[in-house]
């Protein structure tokens, strides 16, 4: 999950607790700890190796061990520097916090090696997409109502601004994501109804004055309620999708590697599926709302084989792509005098684009010597 999201997760949780009890520095402690794993993305600059980010991301810092080492620096640092100087309760904050960013990233489908250093495996849930608008807004929502309500004589300018800034914001994902991964041009009949509901929450709490009555943490504490909700949505959704990507191989009579079904952006109900057979990738994106799973809805990339593939597959880079990659197709292009091998996990891929992220090339010249020039 994106640092911003998994930060704003940790404020939630820090403000779902009994104030008496967490403490002054709780949010600062619960968001330090739910944003610190993610200094391992600086570690392509440092080592000066572009496959850093594969090797050494969602590494160390997010493996329980990790948690072991970080939890009581980060708290030492806190009980030295903040105005709380309970070490066990900060030590608590601070473990709730890196113990929550790794359950958001083991809930997308990158892959975490949560067992570092003893087993470098990947370990993925298939739950969440690794940019969740919808479980962004169940973290944020709540902490903003309850920013709204805390001041009885300025509810009305703040749910108003917040309503206006949050509903440009919605329109401007929904221009610019809707397109690009749902092939779905931006339209009002969609958009309105999304800022009526911001409008709904801000609104709702004023009830019978009920929302003037509650503390922040009984706001926060709706919000850790419904996002439970929402992950238990997901989960059964993702039951279902990798049902119908089992049933649509079983059709297919072939030998499968690997299977999945991966969360696709803007809904918890749309999936893509993907199938790794000896000869290539069977992809295909779907509905779980729909009634049923057509075959003519996948469509199958084929991987080339041959000497190039064989030799470039022998490169320690391309060993370390694969060891990486979860549904790589490769192909071989001719250009010029020269042998181009492309490397390409499908996971990353759109139903918007020919191609796929994270693409890997390895270069034989006229003379058959190879050369790395990376990712595309």
């Amino acid at each position: 999950m994106d640092t911003i999201s998994t930060g704003i997760g940790g404020a939630l949780l820090a403000k779902a607790l009994p104030e008496e009890k967490a403490g002054p520095a709780a949010v600062w402690a619960t968001t330090l700890g739910s944003i610190v794993p993610d200094v391992d993305v600086f570690a392509d600059f440092i080592l000066n190796d572009p496959l850093a980010d594969l090797t050494q991301h969602r590494g160390f810092t997010h493996s329980l061990l990790g948690v072991a080492v970080l939890g009581p620096l980060l708290a030492l640092a806190l009980w030295r520097y903040s105005k709380d100087k309970n070490y066990p309760r900060l030590l608590g904050l601070v473990l709730l916090g890196l113990l929550w960013h790794l359950f958001t990233d083991l809930a997308t489908s990158w892959g975490t090696m949560v067992f570092y250093p003893f087993d470098r495996h990947r370990v993925v849930w298939d739950l969440l997409f690794i940019i969740d608008f919808s479980f962004t807004s169940i973290l944020l929502l709540p902490q903003l109502v309850a920013w709204v309500y805390r001041d009885a004589g300025r509810v009305r300018q703040r749910g108003w601004l917040l309503w206006a800034l949050l509903s440009g914001v919605a329109a401007l994902v929904v221009r610019l994501a809707s397109p690009f991964f749902a092939g779905v041009a931006f339209r009002w009949d969609h958009f309105l109804p999304l800022s009526a509901a911001l409008g709904l929450v801000f609104a709702a709490p004023a009830l019978r004055g009920w929302g003037f009555r509650q503390a922040r943490s009984t706001f926060c504490r709706l919000g850790v309620a419904a996002l439970g909700i929402y992950l238990g949505v997901c989960g059964l959704a993702h039951g279902v999708a990798l049902g119908r990507v089992r049933q649509f191989m079983k059709s297919q009579r072939q030998a499968v590697e690997s299977l999945a079904a991966l969360p696709q952006p803007l809904s918890p109900f749309r999936w893509s599926g993907l199938i790794l057979t000896p000869e290539g990738v069977y992809q295909g994106w779907f509905s779980v709302l729909e009634a049923d799973l057509a075959a003519e809805g996948f469509q199958f990339f084929a991987s080339d084989s041959g000497p190039y593939v064989t030799r470039a597959g022998e490169l320690p880079e391309v060993k370390t792509y694969l060891w990486f990659a979860r549904f790589p197709v490769v192909r071989v292009r001719r250009a010029g005098g020269m042998h181009l091998v492309e490397y390409t996990d499908l996971r990353f891929r759109s139903p918007q684009r020919s191609g796929g992220a994270f693409a890997f090339r390895v270069l034989f010249d006229a003379q058959g010597q190879a050369s790395v020039p990376g990712f595309e």
